[in-house]
């Protein structure tokens, strides 16, 4: 590693970490205890079990910490998060570090306040165990901006298809569909008139369904922006082949015509508990909702087919430096590489129901262990090698809300495939060209 605790061994013993309610620390004034501790605050917006299982892991550095002491502090849901986050560093009342900030593809304003501190010094350190290697270039991607890397990923996830095993079986379907041409054909043969959809497909506004018909375009040969992501791409013939691959199955009453969508859930979830729909798109940080209410037996999951070729779209948390002195910004680099080791990636995920960042973690004992245990996840971390990532744009968030907006016209059939992705695209590029 690059400063004073040399391998994850020995930052093992290095690093202790606190966690606390939100209240202070400061960018430039958190150097240096009366012990002798560096002294590091970290932000998070972790809730509810993955809370939980940060905690036990901090409780693990605090009885083994001798030279580093983080302070971890919840600071706001996630909607939230990069605002208040740079308020407090225009009030130099920031955080040293941000773990798993969940909003990536907004990162690139906080990254504008020009306190975000580049990783590309510390990656190609001899001494860091953290580097460009242990990430595939998706997911490094995740985290540079105009050239530089900025953050890094340190929570994975992405989503496959859940459907109910009984209801195929019902159906006479023995095989699950490998192209979105079967699937469309399966969905028909489990839909039961207006009691039992064969599919439960994203509708709403917001990331969720934009972060999933981003896959759909890509199946289909398309691109979301060009590659400097200065130019809408979206509204091509591949576009609207992806969008018309959802919206002739809601034509054809084969998938359930309205959303299901709430502040906590994408929809899939209710949709396949209510037993409303066969089969839904969703991650596998729902597994165990849907297990409880339809019995494990009876979820399975396989890869989200595509039209043309398979494609997935990487969802990550990632992870951060903020400005301070030498010796905060490379305690904080020993706490990111440590948080990165595989032994620790291979507890937070196996608890949290999230996927590895780093590469190495798929070689952990443990990791392999677990997978083999649990066979439902191997569809979820085969994804990630073909995954893409979203533009690491500071309009990408506008850009996401335009096409937002138009895709559920569509989805509700109010507007064709055609004229909505004419519509996106045209406000889209506007927010480009304001950006530039």
């Amino acid at each position: 590693m690059r400063s004073r605790l040399l391998g994850a061994a020995a930052l093992a013993i290095g690093v202790a970490v606190t966690l606390t309610a939100c209240g202070g620390g400061s960018v430039t004034g958190n150097s240096g205890g009366s012990d002798g501790k560096t002294q590091i605050t970290v932000w998070h917006n972790y809730t509810g079990a993955q809370a939980k299982e940060a905690k036990k892991l901090i409780d693990e550095f605090n009885d083994s910490q001798d030279d580093i002491q983080v302070t971890a502090q919840y600071a706001a849901q996630s909607d939230q998060f990069d605002a208040k986050l740079i308020n407090a560093l225009k009030n130099d009342t920031g955080p040293n570090m941000v773990l798993g900030d969940s909003t990536p593809q907004k990162i690139g304003q906080v990254v504008e306040t020009g306190k975000v501190v580049p990783l590309d010094d510390y990656l190609s350190d001899s001494e860091s165990d953290i580097t460009t290697d242990s990430f595939t270039e998706g997911k490094l991607a995740t985290g540079k901006f105009e050239d530089k890397t900025y953050t890094l990923p340190t929570d994975i996830g992405d989503y496959a298809v859940v459907y109910n095993k009984e209801m195929f079986k019902e159906a006479g379907i023995t095989d699950t569909p490998t192209t979105w041409a079967e699937l469309q054909e399966d969905a028909k043969k489990l839909t039961k008139g207006t009691t039992q959809y064969g599919m439960y497909l994203p509708i709403g506004t917001g990331e969720w369904p934009v972060f999933t018909y981003q896959s759909m375009l890509w199946s289909a040969g398309g691109e979301f922006l060009n590659e400097d992501n200065t130019k809408v791409e979206f509204n091509s013939d591949a576009g609207v082949e992806a969008l018309t691959a959802w919206t002739d199955m809601l034509k054809d009453g084969s998938a359930y015509p309205q959303s299901l969508m709430t502040s906590t859930s994408n929809g899939g979830t209710p949709a396949l508990t209510a037993k409303k729909a066969a089969m839904a798109i969703t991650g596998a940080y729902d597994l165990g909702t849907l297990d409880e209410a339809l019995g494990k037996d009876n979820v399975g999951v396989f890869a989200l087919p595509g039209i043309q070729e398979n494609a997935m779209n990487l969802g990550t948390n990632n992870s951060y430096l903020l400005d301070g002195t030498k010796a905060e910004k490379d305690a904080s680099w020993d706490f990111m590489q440590w948080w990165l080791s595989p032994e620790v990636e291979a507890k937070w995920d196996i608890a949290t129901g999230l996927l590895p960042a780093n590469t190495a973690t798929n070689d952990n004992a443990t990791w392999k262990k677990y997978l083999k245990d649990n066979p439902r996840l191997e569809a979820f971390a085969d994804e990630i090698s073909y995954a893409k990532s979203r533009p690491s744009i500071v309009a990408y968030g506008e850009v996401s809300e335009a096409l937002s907006k138009e895709l559920e016209k569509a989805m509700l059939l109010k507007e064709s495939p055609k004229d909505a992705l004419a519509t996106a695209a045209k406000n889209a590029q506007s927010v480009l060209d304001s950006a530039d």
